[in-house]
């Protein structure tokens, strides 16, 4: 899969991203075109590595949790007739809740990279560390039913919640999440290394950036089979013309977060003096996912993520 995983790369930075004539490309990204065999391929190869992952996973490895809303498309709908989400197009109310409750899960299993889009989010959890020459279990002992059925559980009640809150801010009622109970599943992954992990990340970027346009073409009325039947660019160009970008980041893209070592200022309140410490902190990393992977952007630079196993 490392193999995979390089190769990709590699076409990616060997090509430009593709542009569309006349538009400024600042509108909207659109990475290196590379044939869809090469991305089904790369897909098929994580989802079985996720198929064969099963009893404990062993500290040295690198581990994903990959989360899918079940069933989402009718439960939108209903969010929506209840009022609960807008009405149509993109939802910024369930796309903030992705990402607080993609936060959330960062905190709760201490991972290192995040990435959610659509109603799926992925987490990316590193080695244990190694104490005094022994190698550290991951949480739970790596268990795999163990973590997958924590964070499956642990996503579903932080989307309520975040639900809960926006319907409590908005004056709609909270009996109606009730009758909708949207929840998650969880796939359980591991690889040898970070070069190897980022097959997971690439491909879902990739799902994205073609998912994302498509969505944003069909929820615009008019839009018509014609248009709906393109390709990507033909798709993205249209959008242009018809006076629709830049689409939402998040929706476009996707979200990154990313946990860093940074320098907090803070106060010692026995000596009454102000001290500096590093801390771990959760940041977002803002761009195309494709291109932040191309140009090796992805980790910012002054962090202190361990990219392959000590």
């Amino acid at each position: 899969m490392e193999q995979s995983a390089d190769h990709m790369v590699a076409l990616l930075k060997k090509y430009n991203p593709v542009l569309v004539a006349d538009m400024d490309p600042s509108l909207h990204y659109l990475a290196p075109h590379l044939p869809k065999t090469l991305w089904t391929a790369l897909g098929d190869l994580v989802a079985a590595r996720e198929r064969s992952c099963s009893g404990s996973v062993p500290g040295t490895r690198w581990m994903s949790l990959r989360l899918d809303g079940s069933g989402f498309s009718k439960c939108v709908r209903v969010l929506r007739t209840k009022g609960i989400l807008e009405p149509e197009g993109f939802s910024d109310v369930f796309a903030t809740c992705m990402k607080n409750a993609l936060r959330g899960l960062m905190e709760h299993f201490h991972g290192r990279i995040g990435y959610t889009q659509s109603d799926e989010m992925i987490l990316f959890i590193a080695p244990a560390s190694v104490v005094r020459g022994e190698q550290q279990p991951h949480m739970r002992n790596g268990r795999v039913t163990k973590l997958a059925t924590l964070a499956a559980s642990y996503v579903t009640a932080h989307f309520i919640m975040e639900l809960g809150l926006h319907c409590e801010k908005s004056g709609v009622g909270l009996a109606d999440l009730a009758n909708i109970l949207p929840h998650f599943d969880c796939r359980v992954g591991y690889y040898e290394s970070w070069e190897e992990a980022r097959a997971l990340l690439i491909w879902r970027a990739y799902d994205c950036s073609v998912n994302g346009v498509s969505d944003a073409v069909y929820h615009i009325k008019g839009s018509g089979r014609q248009i709906q039947d393109q390709g990507k660019r033909e798709k993205v160009e249209w959008l242009w013309k018809q006076g629709h970008l830049p689409l939402p980041t998040h929706q476009a893209y996707g979200t990154v977060l990313v946990k860093v070592k940074r320098v907090i200022e803070g106060h010692n309140p026995k000596l009454d003096t102000s001290v500096s410490t590093l801390r771990g902190v959760i940041v977002q990393v803002d761009g195309p996912v494709l291109e932040l992977v191309r140009t090796d952007s992805l980790i910012p630079a002054d962090d202190e993520l361990p990219l392959s196993p000590c």
